[in-house]
């Protein structure tokens, strides 16, 4: 038990999809039992495994940590804030957090529209090319936000279109994203803050139809109050 806990905490402690080799090194634990135990890992979806080997905390993980949660106030206050800003807007509202090149959502609250669109808690997508990434890369150096767009590869843009975009998202606080990774669907992220440290992105998303770039300004207030809401219950210590 213990190696598996060391094991999880190596993980979840890297910035980057950690391989099997990278985390025998941290614990000081054999390679061949690190490989091992991370394959069980991922086959009870503790762990996620990208194409290139390497791993990711699992969907499962998150949901357990949203049980274990959700009774509790900061958690409560969480999902106050994305409920009610889904019922103000009528759209899905999400909370996201980076994990290596992802994006992971930790909190939603779903639209009650017949068309809409579902973010459930676990998801995992890249990062590049989606409003919520935007959010989540503004502040990463250059060399980070350049690295982790070309291990996104063809299909997301040409790079100097995708960090100007960055640019764009940290000088003006958001950033908005239609037809990216799912036709037809838009989405519009804000930063939450603890402090001067992005900690995540709140994202409303829906039918484009229901949510054309030039609607975005009468969303940014709820959207901005929303984060503010829940910042202070995202701290990292």
């Amino acid at each position: 038990m213990q190696r598996v806990v060391a094991i999880l905490e190596s993980v979840a402690a890297s910035p980057t999809p950690a391989t099997a080799a990278r985390v025998s090194e941290d614990i000081e634990l054999s390679l061949s039992t690190v490989s091992r135990i991370m394959r069980e890992l991922a086959d009870e979806r503790m762990l996620d495994r990208t194409d290139e080997g390497s791993y990711l905390l699992g969907a499962r993980m998150f949901r357990l940590v949203r049980r274990a949660r959700e009774g509790g106030e900061p958690m409560a206050v969480v999902h106050r804030a994305l409920g009610e800003l889904r019922d103000r807007t009528g759209e899905t509202a999400s909370l996201n957090v980076r994990r290596g090149d992802n994006r992971v959502c930790i909190a939603s609250a779903d639209s009650r529209q017949e068309l809409r669109r579902v973010v459930p808690v676990g998801d995992a997508i890249p990062m590049v090319g989606t409003a919520t990434g935007d959010v989540l890369m503004a502040d990463l150096p250059p060399a980070e936000q350049t690295a982790l767009i070309d291990r996104a590869g063809r299909g997301v843009g040409s790079r100097v279109d995708l960090l100007a975009r960055l640019e764009q998202t940290a000088g003006r606080g958001w950033s908005v994203q239609s037809d990216g990774l799912v036709a037809g669907v838009t989405g519009v992220a804000v930063p939450v803050r603890a402090g001067n440290e992005l900690v995540a992105a709140l994202t409303l998303s829906g039918p484009t139809t229901r949510l054309p770039e030039a609607a975005v300004g009468k969303l940014l207030p709820d959207l901005e109050d929303a984060a503010a809401r829940i910042a202070p219950w995202l701290g990292t210590g």
